[in-house]
């Protein structure tokens, strides 16, 4: 069998259909500081695992922004007695998925692979994070690769605007720096830093790993130890809370484009917070739902000043934000960002309607089974929930708590989120008042 067929046919098995309302979560006992969910599915054979390591931006060291990032690039850069060449050999001869990504308080680790590679997968993970080369040649072409990501993004907009508003909203906090990093950081790093970073935030403390598909418990416990039995018991000091967030006003950095782009938001609300799940509702009515939003319904489809417009509920595990973006044209955005304020202001005085909420829920909790379709689904799932430090039962009381919430839970959850007076905007782009433009 091919290898490009035997990717596809894995591809094909890791997204089947699973039965989502059967979906029981397992939690084993994890002997040094981990955390494990397991959902035993054996309708194809396929086993997709997700794993949270403490190893996220926010551990980046002053003035080497993009430590996470750089050293996490390079844990499929080889390993042991396989340089880059062989361990991606060794990955692709078994149709092995594996995949990080680093964030701000973890990078995640992802395997997808038949099950009867499953050994294989789990020892080279194991062998890299273990064994890691960090070869000089993998480093200076990842270093490479990073810095050009970064310089491309110095012309794009929307990038312009998240970096610029990260850095105003958290003043100074390690969540305001990309978690790419910037390009001294990313210069100033050493082989000795992304040694150092790997052995500390590689570790077993803190660690949360999410598995689903065709393996009974025995035998994932084997997997697991081959996979991380190796690596330091150790955990990372906690990631210090911002102080203030939110840096209210416009804020406009310059650049030659059409189309200029706002990023705009508010400090939000903690996930263990009583009032997440009605901020969760309420957020999707103001601006999360789609074409069913009070702001795309205000922007769009009334004034035709932008193409899309949405917020979320940015939630790390030190800080909360509600978060939004628009672009349009440049004599639009001093109107656009006016309507933004007024629909946000109205919605803080009225609430929704009961059709609004009505419909809200109708969506939330009929479109929750879509992210348990497949085992990847599942285990990238589930490391979410483990990751905002839910319960493993909040699968099953997840529908019924949005179910719960009231027109009077909106109303009260947008009075102490919502406030436009607080709005942070940064503007990647030129404005153009539309007036001015007349004379």
């Amino acid at each position: 069998m091919s290898t490009r067929f035997l990717t596809a046919t894995m591809f094909a098995l890791a997204l089947a259909p699973c039965a989502a309302n059967a979906v029981t979560v397992l939690t084993p006992q994890a002997p040094k500081g981990e955390q494990v969910w397991f959902v035993e599915d054996h309708t194809v054979p396929v086993i997709a695992m997700t794993a949270a390591f403490p190893a996220g931006s926010a551990y980046d060291p002053a003035g080497k922004a993009g430590l996470a990032a750089f050293t996490a690039a390079l844990l499929d850069e080889g390993a042991g007695n396989k340089n880059s060449t062989a361990f991606h050999a060794a990955l692709a001869d078994k149709a092995i998925q594996l995949s990080v990504s680093p964030g701000r308080d973890y990078t995640t680790v992802s395997i997808i692979t038949l099950s009867e590679n499953a050994k294989d997968a789990f020892a080279l993970l194991g062998l890299a994070l273990t064994k890691a080369r960090f070869d000089e040649d993998a480093i200076n072409r990842v270093r490479a690769q990073l810095l050009t990501s970064i310089h491309q993004g110095d012309d794009d907009p929307p990038t312009v605007a998240s970096r610029g508003f990260d850095q105003v909203f958290f003043n100074g906090h390690p969540y305001g720096h990309p978690v790419d990093g910037d390009p001294a950081g990313i210069a100033a790093i050493t082989p000795d830093d992304i040694k150092n970073f790997a052995h500390t935030h590689w570790v077993r403390g803190g660690l949360r790993i999410a598995v689903s598909g065709d393996v009974d418990q025995a035998t994932l416990n084997t997997l697991l130890n081959s996979a991380f039995g190796g690596i330091p018991a150790i955990t990372p000091p906690p990631v210090p809370p911002p102080g203030k967030l939110g840096a209210p006003g416009l804020h406009v950095i310059p650049m030659p484009v059409p189309q200029p782009t706002a990023l705009f938001g508010l400090p939000g609300i903690l996930r263990a917070d009583p009032d997440f799940i009605p901020a969760y509702v309420a957020n999707y009515i103001l601006g999360g739902g789609g074409f069913s939003s009070r702001l795309m319904k205000d922007v769009r489809e009334q004034r035709g000043l932008t193409y899309d417009i949405d917020t979320s509920l940015a939630t790390y595990r030190k800080a909360g934000a509600v978060a939004g973006d628009v672009a349009t044209r440049a004599d639009g955005m001093k109107q656009t960002l006016d309507v933004i304020r007024s629909t946000m202001a109205k919605f803080v005085d009225e609430g929704p309607t009961q059709k609004e909420l009505d419909d809200a829920k109708t969506f939330l909790t009929g479109s929750f089974p879509l992210a348990f379709a497949s085992n990847a689904g599942i285990s990238a799932q589930l490391n979410a929930f483990q990751r905002a430090g839910l319960p493993a039962d909040y699968v099953i009381k997840r529908n019924a708590l949005i179910e719960a919430v009231t027109v009077d839970d909106v109303k009260r959850v947008s009075k102490r989120l919502f406030n436009p007076a607080r709005l942070t905007i940064v503007v990647a782009g030129t404005m153009v008042d539309p007036k001015a433009a007349k004379h």
